[in-house]
């Protein structure tokens, strides 16, 4: 068997057409760099932006109207004493009170669900990042076209030089039909900063259904996130 060989960011993201909500975690020059970013197919899923909350978190929401969809609005980034939860849904909070309340993470990841869109059923794509570095990505999803119920892969990432990744998203196929992803792949990033590393997920998405991207330091406490919309494009 020849040796494995991590594929580059640019390449990951050109072999996925649709990745729908991508989860990234690099060693950077300047440290462990995170960034999340959401596409849309439709009009609806792509009036969305994210911002900075008073309360230091990362929120994204509607940018025509105030309606809220749990689906598409949701609290994406959350800061503790302990830990960072980046995710693409509501599972943001219970997530982070778990760790709050001690669970362990690969515990607080447990019964998570996937996303209540038929014919989709988006995974529901989680990252926790504790204070040294650790990271966890899961991914919770529909067990089987004859199985209603979740199934969640957890994976703990080992330690990561400068230039290595991990990605998670929530699609690896075609616009028109995605093919829902369940567990993430190793990638080699040329970025100095979670600012190089946002936007290099931001150049490396369709142009037409891009929608957000946010690059974020975790042991900053987002004291400087790098955030792009396409509604302020």
């Amino acid at each position: 068997m020849g040796a494995v060989t991590d594929v580059d960011l640019a390449t990951v993201l050109a072999e996925r057409p649709y990745p729908g909500r991508v989860l990234v975690v690099a060693r950077t020059a300047a440290g462990l760099a995170c960034s999340y970013a959401a596409t849309g197919r439709s009009e609806a899923s792509r009036q969305r932006r994210i911002r900075l909350t008073d309360d230091g978190d990362l929120f994204v929401e509607p940018t025509v109207g105030d309606a809220h969809d749990p689906l598409r609005h949701y609290r994406a980034v959350r800061g503790g004493d302990r830990h960072f939860v980046l995710s693409n849904g509501t599972q943001t909070d219970p997530v982070a009170d778990r760790l709050a309340e001690g669970a362990p993470p690969a515990v607080a990841l447990e019964d998570l669900e996937y996303e209540g869109d038929p014919p989709i059923y988006t995974p529901r794509i989680t990252t926790v990042i504790d204070r040294q570095d650790q990271v966890w990505l899961a991914a919770a999803h529909r067990g089987s076209a004859e199985r209603a119920s979740s199934d969640t892969i957890v994976t703990r990432i080992g330690a990561l030089e400068v230039g290595q990744g991990a990605l998670l998203s929530t699609y690896s196929g075609p616009v028109a039909e995605p093919v829902t992803n369940r567990v993430p792949v190793s990638i080699t990033v040329a970025a100095a900063s979670h600012v190089d590393l946002a936007d290099q997920l931001w150049d490396g998405l369709d142009a037409e259904r891009r929608v957000l991207v946010a690059g974020f330091q975790p042991h900053d406490h987002l004291a400087d996130p790098h955030l792009r919309n396409a509604a302020d494009q």
